[in-house]
């Protein structure tokens, strides 16, 4: 992200960038002091000996090269602004911030810096800010947001800059070189998500949801939306993954043809996986490719599907066999989301949360088991639950992004999963419920090949039953057709069935060619 201050020169944008640079872990560029570094003298002496447009042209290019710089606080100029060119750069995904300031207490901090500024070098200074404000306040009022900076300190109008813009929580950055995103985790996020939009500068905007999800957040959303100028298309389809198809990808497709969106467009999925997935195709697909970002509001979606580029819809034949590979431009991820998500759906999340602890980190497993109740109750520990679950995902899929190699680690628990959701329809269990499942019969057949401890075994299914999920496959469920759907599942190569296999808990190997007799009485053995 770029966070850009602007304002007339002695309201804080070089002490607020600095802070704000340290409070992020941004680098910080004064764009004059810049100027003065590959100049070789101070602004003051550039103006005198060169003359004003001669500054601005200098002024200009040392824009357009710190525009380039991602994950920055820039802090221009006084006059920066009054350059269109200069905002359409400093705006391009970044953030305009102008600081304000009253007259006098413009004066007042001028003063006590300390040598004088080169428009200031004049009789009546005060009377040269008044008008020279009156002049720009036109082009000041172009930033995307105002922090008045009379009576608060730098550190406190680099604090009020992050809570503007979502940045007071906790964030993981999923590095993919010039497609990475950040993943922003904390409480009010809906209410501030205006303002992150406005990094995207889109033509227009789509909120693509159902109509459980929307009706709870539409006023927090819309509000927010359009207190900076934002008015979306809203698109709604039924809640549930039978609705993940198709026939609702081509609603959707429709929908935004006839709302004339163009590849400057940007949609937003909130709600669950369901509307993670179907958005995330759609912006992959329509017109070759639109941005979009994710808004999960079930657990299961913030700790895994709204993170890593997965998208796709079902076929009758299998879970998510149509799909592509497709980066979110952007995660934002609100707790408060989850005080109104159903218990069977919390715990359904949770099951992807287990994954990770099984598959990469033994001592989040055993948090999982010694903070249960904190973790229930949506207190502090959940935060730290999200932000553990999405740093293990960030840094699997940094390394694999298209599942070469070590991201099928990630489908740890899934392939029998996914072959219990399609036998049973998509209808019978939510897909943390056939994921849980699937690990304990998973861990049960690693068992079977001598490759994992029977007590290992044993503390997954413990923990599954902690968080009231099942850990046994139903006795009506029948296994040749769980073999046959696995079968046509994506985890298939030639032929041959791929696992993904626990070896201790906190360690996994992916098996390439696991015996299908072996897989059966797994299965029967986990009834």
């Amino acid at each position: 992200m770029k966070i850009v201050l602007t304002g007339f020169m002695g309201t804080g944008k070089t002490s607020v960038g600095k802070e704000l640079g340290r409070k992020l872990g941004y680098r910080f560029i004064d764009t004059d002091e810049l100027i003065e570094e590959r100049e070789g003298k101070p602004v003051s002496l550039i103006f005198k000996e060169k003359g004003e447009d001669y500054f601005r042209k200098v002024e200009q290019a040392a824009v357009k090269e710190v525009s380039q710089i991602s994950n920055v606080v820039i802090a221009t100029g006084g006059g920066v602004i009054k350059s269109r060119k200069n905002l359409e750069n400093l705006g391009r995904r970044g953030i305009i911030i102008w600081l304000k300031a009253d007259p006098g207490i413009i004066l007042k901090r001028v003063m006590t810096e300390g040598g004088k500024r080169p428009l200031l070098d004049v009789e009546e200074p005060i009377n040269e800010i008044n008008n020279m404000l009156t002049e720009r306040l036109p082009l000041y009022q172009q930033a995307d947001t105002a922090v008045d900076t009379n009576y608060i300190t730098p550190r406190e109008t680099a604090q009020e800059i992050m809570e503007k813009l979502g940045l007071d929580g906790q964030s993981v950055t999923v590095d993919l070189k010039e497609r990475s995103y950040d993943i922003v985790i904390g409480s009010r996020l809906l209410q501030r998500l205006g303002l992150r939009l406005k990094e995207f500068r889109p033509s227009r905007v789509a909120v693509i949801s159902n109509k459980t999800i929307f009706p709870l957040y539409r006023d927090t959303l819309l509000e927010s939306l359009r207190e900076y100028n934002i008015v979306p298309e809203i698109f709604l389809i039924p809640d549930g993954e039978e609705y993940k198809d198709f026939l609702w990808t081509y609603y959707l497709h429709g929908e935004l043809l006839k709302a004339k969106f163009d590849r400057n467009s940007l949609l937003i999925a909130l709600g669950g996986g369901v509307i993670g997935d179907i958005t995330g195709f759609i912006a992959s697909t329509y017109m070759r490719g639109i941005r979009y970002i994710q808004v999960p509001t079930t657990l299961l979606a913030q700790v895994d599907s709204s993170v890593g580029g997965k998208t796709g819809v079902n076929h009758p034949l299998g879970k998510n066999m149509i799909g592509s590979f497709y980066q979110p431009s952007l995660v934002v991820i609100d707790i408060d989301t989850l005080k109104t998500l159903p218990r069977r759906e919390f715990h359904a999340g949770m099951a992807e949360v287990i994954k990770y602890g099984v598959i990469a980190d033994k001592e989040f497993f055993d948090f999982l088991k010694t903070d249960r109740e904190a973790i229930t109750s949506l207190g502090e520990s959940i935060i730290n639950v999200i932000k553990r679950s999405c740093e293990i995902k960030a840094g699997v899929v940094s390394e694999d992004e298209k599942e070469a190699g070590l991201r099928a680690i990630l489908n740890f628990g899934h392939t029998i999963g996914h072959a219990i959701e399609t036998v049973t329809g998509y209808r019978r269990f939510i897909h943390g419920e056939a994921v849980s499942m699937g690990m304990c019969a998973a861990a049960e057949l690693a068992v079977r090949m001598k490759i994992f401890q029977k007590d290992d075994a044993e503390k997954i299914k413990e923990l599954v039953e902690m968080y009231n999920l099942p850990a046994h496959i139903p006795d009506d469920l029948n296994v040749p057709d769980m073999i046959n759907a696995m079968e046509i599942d994506k985890k298939i190569q030639a032929g041959k069935l791929r696992f993904i296999l626990p070896e201790s808990i906190g360690k996994v190997r992916i098996e390439e060619d696991v015996d299908r007799e072996l897989i059966k009485e797994a299965i029967e053995a986990q009834r």
